[in-house]
């Protein structure tokens, strides 16, 4: 595959596919640390309406633990997105969508869109996996 006018080399069709099931983990890992986070949460309003003291609580409740672990999971999404995106946008650059045109289909701005244009133009052309 050739090396494209925004950088890198096209994205496959393997390789989006791997991109989006990572975003779908991530997003499954994040729900389920949220849940876990809001049982805790369910307990210590329980724990309060039984009269224990706050301190009491916070003894039984792993807030730095869960406060770690969410946004972990928030940093992991957020990663998993930006990499599809920029796989998906250096596609419909290669298929001839404008600028403009991604970001009226995906509902972001030009200028949003150009800054992952201008990421791909810094992306080395490393081989054959486009990575």
């Amino acid at each position: 595959m050739g090396k494209r006018e925004h950088g890198g080399v096209p994205a496959t069709d393997d390789q989006i596919i791997e991109a989006i099931e990572e975003l779908v983990a991530a997003n499954r890992e994040a729900r389920r640390i949220m849940e876990a986070g809001e049982e805790v949460l369910v307990r210590g309003i329980e724990r309060l309406r039984n009269g224990e003291r706050i301190s009491e609580t916070l003894a039984y409740t792993p807030a730095g633990e869960q406060r770690g672990a969410t946004e972990s999971a928030n940093r992991r999404i957020a990663e998993a997105r930006h990499d599809l995106r920029l796989l998906l946008i250096g596609r419909c650059l290669d298929e001839g969508m404008r600028p403009w045109e991604i970001g009226k289909a995906w509902g972001m701005s030009r200028q949003r869109v150009d800054r992952y244009i201008q990421e791909l133009k810094r992306t080395p052309d490393t081989g054959d996996d486009g990575r």
